[in-house]
């Protein structure tokens, strides 16, 4: 269950992604220094609302991934990213 180091967080409004770059982007987390930017969008619907985040500790938890980008908006999805074949 640890985290290869990235992520991502879906937002509702664009403006609260914004708010997320700009504040949490070259955060230290831990021994890590994280990297938030815009994704490539899947959809119409999230464009400039889906971040991709690396450099995440590979103890962090997806609850903690949440409570750490929840302060600037109403999140509509995230997921770290595992490895398959460990978990």
């Amino acid at each position: 269950g640890q985290s290869l180091g990235y992520g991502f967080v879906n937002y509702v409004d664009p403006k609260d992604a914004e708010k997320a770059i700009n504040t949490l982007n070259g955060l230290r987390l831990q021994t890590k220094t994280i990297k938030v930017s815009y994704a490539r969008p899947s959809s119409a619907s999230i464009r400039d609302a889906n971040l991709y985040v690396s450099g995440l500790p590979k103890t962090m938890s997806q609850k903690e991934l949440e409570q750490l980008f929840s302060q600037y908006g109403r999140i509509i999805t995230s997921r770290i990213l595992v490895d398959q074949v460990t978990g």
